[in-house]
């Protein structure tokens, strides 16, 4: 059996679907259509951040498109 990354978020729950990097790509488990972007802290791996801007989100939305297309290979 694998294991399950979980975070909770307003009362939700968030299943870890990708890391890369000190991203983290999360779904709600309720709701796949639900997902958010975090990045770990530098100093603090346990502590997951909101993305700086629009620029930082397109550089995350851009590595998790570049890593989906290398898995397809």
């Amino acid at each position: 059996m694998q294991e399950i990354d979980v975070y909770s978020w307003d009362d939700n729950n968030y299943i870890l679907f990708s890391k890369i990097g000190r991203y983290l790509y999360l779904s709600n488990e309720k709701n796949p259509r639900d997902i958010m972007i975090r990045k770990e802290d530098s100093n603090d791996p346990d502590l997951l951040l909101p993305l700086d801007d629009d620029n930082e989100f397109n550089k995350a939305l851009e590595l998790f498109y570049n890593n989906a297309k290398v898995d397809e290979i």
